[in-house]
């Protein structure tokens, strides 16, 4: 019967070993899963950092380019008003000339009628004084021919 508890026992022990080897195997099993979890866990926690720190570049990056084209918007708009007011300017000067233009057309107009009236009283006068003087020639000749006549 001693033999039959050492066996028993032995085969007790047998299995306790089996299991307690089981039972280490799983457990080294679950500590390398552990670790392995952990460590894809440590992995993902880097990379979020990483796309963390990515993301606030690129918002800063959009404010940023925002911002820019705000800016330039604003210069755009600033320099059409000013092109707006100097070509409105301009128009204003250009409508000034014209109406300048328009008044010195009128004067020179205005002169070369006087010019013209002008023109025409002296012609009438040279003939008037042409006419005066062929009569006053005419007279000389009378004069001239009934001078030596008249000693």
């Amino acid at each position: 019967m001693r033999n039959l508890l050492t066996m028993v026992l032995v085969v007790v022990a047998a299995i306790l070993g089996f299991f307690a080897y089981q039972s280490s195997q799983k457990g080294n099993a679950l500590s390398a899963d552990l670790a392995a979890t952990t460590e894809a866990v440590t992995a993902l926690e880097a990379e979020k950092a990483t796309l963390t720190a990515e993301l606030a570049a690129l918002k800063a990056e959009g404010e940023a380019a925002v911002k820019a084209a705000s800016d330039a918007a604003a210069t755009v708009q600033a320099d059409a008003a000013a092109m707006l007011e100097k070509v409105s300017t301009l128009e204003a000067e250009k409508a000034d000339l014209a109406a300048k233009v328009a008044a010195l057309e009128a004067d020179a107009t205005k002169a070369a009628e006087t010019a013209q009236a002008e023109l025409v009283a002296l012609t009438d006068r040279i003939t008037g004084l042409e006419a005066e003087k062929a009569a006053l020639q005419a007279q000389v000749d009378a004069l001239a021919v009934a001078a030596p006549a008249n000693p």
